[in-house]
């Protein structure tokens, strides 16, 4: 399976559309069972578990099937048998249910209504999406990554997780659900915050489409123009602490965050204020990189460049050589001359460096954040961090952590 062709589809369901395409083990009952879940399903109940085993083994792969739960949230999955992988787009929603709607839902499946603002939130949270563009998504990444253009039909499920009040998960599970949402949030706009520090656009505004998904319903004033202005100010604040710890002129940071601050004021709609909003990441970002490379000559800032926006990817030597135009030998000479320090080194300082800010930004496992910046395992991961800091990650993020 190509990764490559599966991180383009999910980015184009992100960006078009707004929704997430996920892929997962078939025999991962746990991650499945997380994505379809909602705050009030027993993730426990044997019914629960016995159930989705049940689906997901007899799936059929020549059919797309539509899950839609008793709130109305929907989901599409697909399987790919060959590579032993589940397909889901979503969750997503056509319409979101008024206060009327949304109590009479409780009524029918036996939530106590004093749990009312835990479902709000959870409908707010999910993005709208006409099912049609949903299933043209789905059988384009049918197509991609199967590499076939059969017509699948679309076989409607269902699950009967909320049927009876057994299987209504506890108020304590609600609330967790409620906080890892939460959670999840924070986590987005700390990893945005480093994106930006390193000039890492593509990561950057990744995480913020990301963003978008989880923030599309939550609303901080009523009106939507003025809700989505106050996510522009937002940005601009984010981005504008995020490089502040590059180096930038502070002069420099308050001419890009009065003219982006003037613009969100001016804008009259919501599509101005999110093209502002991935404007202002892109301009932040391009600007700390900027400021990083400064002091280098041109063909070694290009190649710090490439690499700080490829941390996670396999770099060598021949690969950075080729991009800036050099021979390897060459590159690697004006590196050791200008940086005192190899490729290999400087490569592997930068990846523990932007990984100290992820520990002390984030609440990502150490393991998390060893696979985010380019470590292959953890354990290569601590004893570098120690080798640079002195301290374990663990160590260091307890003394450290001021962000989360």
């Amino acid at each position: 399976m190509n990764e490559e062709t599966l991180e383009i589809l999910q980015m184009h369901a992100l960006q078009l559309l707004g929704i997430r395409l996920e892929s997962y083990e078939s025999n991962n009952i746990k991650g499945i069972g997380n994505c379809i879940r909602t705050p009030f399903t027993r993730t426990t109940s044997k019914q629960y578990k016995d159930e989705l085993k049940h689906f997901l083994k007899y799936m059929n792969s020549n059919k797309i099937y539509h899950y839609k739960n008793q709130f109305g949230v929907n989901f599409l999955m697909f399987k790919f048998k060959k590579y032993k992988q589940i397909y889901i787009i979503g969750p997503f929603i056509e319409k979101r249910p008024n206060e009327r709607r949304c109590y009479e839902i409780m009524k029918e499946l036996n939530i106590d209504y004093g749990q009312f603002s835990i479902l709000k939130q959870y409908l707010l949270k999910i993005p709208l999406c006409h099912k049609l563009k949903a299933q043209k998504m789905c059988r384009l990444a049918i197509q991609f990554l199967k590499k076939r253009n059969n017509i699948y039909d679309i076989v409607k499920i269902d699950f009967h997780f909320h049927i009876k009040k057994e299987n209504i998960a506890s108020n304590q599970v609600q609330m967790d659900y409620t906080l890892e949402d939460i959670e999840y949030r924070y986590k987005l706009e700390n990893q945005l915050l480093t994106a930006v520090e390193y000039g890492n656009v593509d990561e950057a505004i990744a995480t913020f489409h990301m963003m978008s998904v989880s923030l599309v319903g939550l609303s901080r004033v009523k009106d939507d123009l003025s809700n989505e202005r106050y996510k522009a100010y937002l940005i601009n604040t984010l981005c504008r602490k995020a490089i502040e710890k590059v180096g930038v002129s502070l002069l420099q940071i308050d001419e890009i965050s009065t003219s982006f601050a003037s613009r969100i004021d001016q804008a009259k709609d919501i599509v101005t204020l999110d093209e502002l909003m991935a404007s202002t990441i892109i301009a932040y970002s391009e600007l700390a990189m900027k400021a990083k490379s400064n002091d280098f000559s041109p063909k070694l800032s290009k190649a710090i460049q490439y690499i700080e926006r490829n941390l996670n990817s396999v770099l060598t030597l021949n690969k950075l050589a080729e991009h800036v135009e050099l021979a390897p030998s060459y590159l690697s000479r004006i590196f050791n001359q200008e940086l005192h320090k190899s490729i290999s080194q400087y490569i592997t300082e930068l990846r523990i460096e932007k990984g100290r800010d992820l520990l002390v930004r984030t609440n990502m496992t150490i393991a998390e954040v060893a696979c985010y910046v380019g470590f292959r395992e953890q354990s290569y991961f601590s004893q570098c961090f120690k080798k640079q800091y002195g301290k374990s990650p663990l160590k260091f993020r307890t003394e450290h952590k001021v962000f989360y």
